[in-house]
């Protein structure tokens, strides 16, 4: 009886009652499983970590304020070779690129036009000598004559009349003389400097005209001028500071010394100092600057068997230090950790709480891999627990916490500035070459 209650209760067809339940029941199941599934998100969102940058601590050190500029090394003199007489080159007494001392002959004009030239005009001196001495025995004789009453004064007059037109004939015919006497000699072109001469244009053969034709060219090599140029608040710090009466390094006695590296100083030591012997005596207009110059030695000896060539020459890039300031306290980063904003230099900065921000501010000079900076707003000092980042700098976004590493050996930093550049760079080099 129990198992006819029991088939008749399974084959029972569903009532529209229990349909409705039973969906009401699914429909509650999906909305709490969503609203569940939304409630995780954010938690999912969170857990993703913080970017990795590399941070290095702000370094404090003694260091004297400098202005790096670019210049250009020049000769003292630089000499076109032309001749001063036309004809054809007929000798070349140099090999291109010799070293010559002034008074050396380099080139000669065929001589032998000058010559015939010149033997004309002597013998035209000498004829006018003889004319002179005929009109002065002339006029004593006459003037003994007319004593007599044996002559008239009309042919006294006439004959001293002469005398006076050979007198100026005489001078001009000298001149011509002389004239003559220099277009020979400037047949033999000499150089009239001591330098190093360029390479030939011309060879023998070749017609040269005067004033025209440029032969070579000599450059002086021992002293060299760098040439530079600074901006109108540079040139008022340097005026400044000569002014006063305690001199900074590389300011002696008023007078101011520089330091000069060529493009082989990759390392900014900049190994050869000079002084500044020249300041211009007004700004260009156009761009504020003026224009200084540094008088640098040269040493060279154009000894064929042990030579020693000149280490400047005309036209070379140099970097130019120039002191501005005392040795004081400044604030030094790695160079890494220098960015650009535009036309501004700024740092990422991670806070006590490891959140990244920028700070704009002005560089100095370069001391090996190290920057000299100060923040544009003296109102805002860096923080004693700020750290720069030096690596990692396009990970950070303003206001964004980071994941801090200190920076060791995975890039090229040092924990102490170079050699010798704790104190003044200059502690140890005299002032004067």
């Amino acid at each position: 009886m129990n198992s006819d209650l029991d088939s008749k209760c399974s084959l029972a067809p569903m009532t529209d009652g229990a349909r409705r339940l039973l969906v009401s029941a699914v429909a509650c199941f999906l909305t709490c499983l969503c609203a569940g599934c939304a409630k995780t998100a954010p938690q999912i969102a969170t857990a993703v970590p913080a970017p990795e940058v590399m941070v290095f601590g702000f370094q404090t050190r003694m260091a004297p304020e400098y202005l790096e500029v670019t210049g250009r090394i020049n000769s003292v003199f630089v000499v076109d070779i032309r001749s001063r007489v036309s004809g054809y080159l007929s000798k070349v007494f140099f090999r291109d690129g010799q070293f010559v001392h002034k008074g050396d002959a380099l080139y000669e004009i065929d001589p032998r036009p000058s010559l015939a030239k010149l033997a004309e005009s002597k013998g035209t001196v000498e004829k006018l000598l003889g004319e002179r001495r005929f009109a002065e025995i002339q006029i004593d004789r006459y003037e003994k004559l007319i004593a007599k009453g044996a002559a008239s004064q009309q042919e006294l007059d006439s004959y001293r009349a002469k005398l006076e037109e050979n007198t100026g004939s005489l001078a001009s015919a000298r001149a011509q003389q002389d004239f003559n006497q220099l277009n020979l000699d400037f047949c033999t072109i000499v150089s009239p400097i001591d330098g190093q001469v360029s390479r030939t244009q011309f060879q023998v053969g070749n017609l040269i005209n005067q004033d025209q034709t440029t032969l070579t060219t000599v450059v002086s090599i021992d002293p060299v001028f760098v040439y530079f140029n600074v901006d109108e608040p540079t040139l008022l710090r340097v005026l400044k500071t000569m002014r006063s009466t305690s001199h900074p390094s590389g300011l002696t006695a008023g007078k101011l010394f520089i330091d000069v590296g060529l493009v082989d100083d990759l390392e900014r030591a900049y190994p050869h100092r000079c002084v500044v012997d020249f300041l211009n005596n007004q700004l260009d207009a156009q761009t504020a600057t003026i224009t200084m110059r540094g008088r640098l030695d040269n040493p060279y000896d154009p000894n064929p068997d042990q030579p020693k060539p000149p280490l400047f020459r005309s036209g070379m890039f140099a970097r130019v230090r120039l002191p501005l300031g005392q040795p004081a306290q400044r604030l030094l980063v790695p160079e890494p950790a220098i960015a650009s904003n535009q036309d501004r230099k700024i740092l990422w900065l991670v806070d006590a709480q490891n959140v990244v921000s920028t700070r704009e501010v002005l560089v100095g000079q370069k001391i090996g891999t190290w920057i000299t900076v100060q923040p544009t707003d003296p109102s805002k000092p860096f923080g004693t627990s700020d750290r720069v980042v030096v690596r990692g700098l396009q990970r950070c976004r303003e206001g964004k916490p980071v994941t801090p590493r200190l920076a060791s050996d995975e890039i090229v930093l040092l924990n102490t500035l170079p050699a010798g550049e704790a104190a003044s760079p200059d502690a140890a080099r005299p002032d004067d070459p």
